[in-house]
């Protein structure tokens, strides 16, 4: 789930915002905040701009479970294989002469070849992974990762906790996935059960004495 925030509605919030200096309110000319202003704006909060509009990324339930559960199994697969590394809501910042324009993916995963000491993604992780809330929309989703795809990723991932599903994205392809979710491009070895992501395996009944 995302909330938007309007850029003026937030700067009349003067009660709200008393403290922050005149130089966040947008250029008068565009209406449009930049990202050092939508930063100090979100205060902390996970977001993205898009067209200089400030959307605060919030998670439904089902949108945080399966991002945890994702993490984990990526981070366990690094933790056997070094070759890369997963990245929380790492910001990426595509386009250098562009102000008005951050993404956010979910989950980053980039190899160690390609990591970069810099605060913010100047180059789309090599696997992009977007995960479903309830009222996002899908079609949103699949420009965002086209967008990745033209910037660097060579896959992206769209997880759907309500569809059960992952939608698998390389430039040439789109392949929807419900039962062992792999990237042998990328990741050699890795594997996980889809339905993993949604319910953890049961754990054996204890036998009786």
């Amino acid at each position: 789930m995302a909330a938007v925030i309007e850029p003026q509605a937030a700067l009349d919030e003067e009660e709200m915002f008393a403290d922050l200096s005149a130089s966040l309110k947008p250029p008068s000319t565009t209406g449009r905040l930049t990202f050092e202003q939508a930063t100090k704006l979100a205060d902390g909060a996970s977001f993205e701009l898009i067209h200089g509009e400030l959307i605060i990324k919030a998670a439904d339930a089902e949108h945080a479970d399966a991002h945890a559960r994702a993490c984990g199994f990526l981070g366990e697969y690094f933790k056997a294989n070094p070759i890369g590394h997963v990245l929380m809501e790492f910001t990426l910042l595509l386009w250098p002469n562009n102000p008005y324009e951050a993404r956010t993916p979910d989950l980053s995963v980039i190899l160690n070849e390609n990591l970069r000491e810099e605060d913010y993604g100047s180059r789309a992780p090599d696997l992009a992974i977007e995960i479903l809330s309830r009222d996002d929309d899908r079609n949103a989703l699949f420009e965002k990762a086209q967008l990745y795809l033209e910037n660097g990723s060579r896959v992206v991932w769209i997880i759907d906790p309500y569809q059960k599903g992952v939608m698998v994205i390389t430039p040439n392809d789109r392949q929807w996935v419900t039962d062992t979710l792999t990237c042998p491009e990328l990741l050699p070895g890795f594997s996980v059960n889809v339905q993993d992501l949604w319910a953890w395996p049961a754990a054996a009944t204890k036998a009786a004495e």
